[in-house]
Parts: C-alpha cells; sequence; structure tokens
C-alpha cells in the first residue's frame, strides 16, 4: 500500500489519529495490529515513535456530543468594519471571553468563536457582548444541537476534483 504525504503527516499518521480519535488510550501494540489489517507493516515502538511526532505537530481537540449534555455549544460568526487592526482586537477580545476556539479568517466572517454555555440566557449574553464591541459590524450565532463527525474526512484532506 502506497503512503500519500501530505504536509509531513502520511497515511500510517492519518490511520493512527483515526485509532487515536476513537480512543486515546489505545495501546501502541493495538495500534500496529490495526495498522497490519490496514495494509502498513509497523512495531509498537514505530507506532509509539509516529505518536511522539504527531503529539508535535498537533493540538488535542474534543468534541462532545451536544445531545449528551445539559449545556449548549454556542457557534458565532463575526463580521468586523474594515479598520486597521480590528479584526486583531476583535480577536483577541473574544479570546478573553470564555469561547473555547477563536479562528480568524478571510471570508464571510472575520472571526469564528465557539463558547460552552450553562444556558440559553448565557448564550445570550455572550453574543450581546460581542456585539457590542465597537468595530462589529455583524454578529450570527447557532447553537449546535447535533453532530455528524466525519474523522475519515477530517483527517484526509480532499480536492473537489477528487470528490467527483
Amino acid at each position: 500500500m502506497v503512503s500519500q504525504v501530505t504536509d509531513g503527516v502520511d497515511e500510517i499518521d492519518r490511520a493512527i489519529l483515526k485509532v487515536l480519535a476513537q480512543d486515546p488510550r489505545t495501546p501502541y501494540a493495538d495500534i500496529a495490529d490495526r495498522l497490519v489489517d490496514e495494509g502498513y507493516e509497523l512495531s509498537a515502538e514505530g507506532v509509539r515513535n509516529r505518536v511522539s511526532k504527531l503529539l508535535q505537530k498537533t493540538s488535542p481537540f474534543f468534541l462532545l456530543e451536544p445531545e449528551e449534555h445539559d449545556w449548549e455549544i454556542l457557534r458565532l460568526a463575526v463580521s468586523v468594519a474594515d479598520a486597521s487592526g480590528a479584526r486583531d482586537d476583535v480577536m483577541e477580545r473574544i479570546a478573553d471571553m470564555p469561547f473555547w476556539l477563536v479562528c480568524k479568517g478571510i471570508g464571510t466572517y472575520d472571526v469564528y468563536a465557539v463558547a460552552t454555555a450553562a444556558s440559553n440566557a448565557d448564550v445570550d449574553a455572550l453574543v450581546q457582548q460581542v456585539k457590542t464591541m465597537e468595530t462589529v459590524t455583524n454578529v450570527e450565532f447557532s447553537i449546535e444541537t447535533g453532530r455528524d463527525t466525519n474523522v475519515d474526512d477530517y483527517l484526509s484532506p480532499k480536492s473537489i476534483e477528487e470528490e467527483t
């Protein structure tokens, strides 16, 4: 089986990450056995070395299922005025709030953020706090009620041409 390399993460690394995403406590020997089933020959020590290198390239990200808890997951999309430093300022201010993921980018929105809130009232308070920031021009939000996560798609980015 040929291993395609993208940004220093190959198919073997993706297979290891997939196993760890399902159960982060999987022993290296068990991961090596699963890799053999997928056509990759790697010892438990080889898996350990790859995991060590992957930990330097990745950050932990835990996706709790929203329907399993009695709190809300708030997703916020923020547009910012076209002023010098405005996007950086808004991002920093939101990052100081109880959002656990804050991203800045280019596209429809300038800042994207995710928070966990105890209630809808807390969601409203967070949204209003962001809306009152001076350079914020628009805030759209949703409360996540369900999710379908496909680790295979996350760990194996494909171009549009590959999909069609």
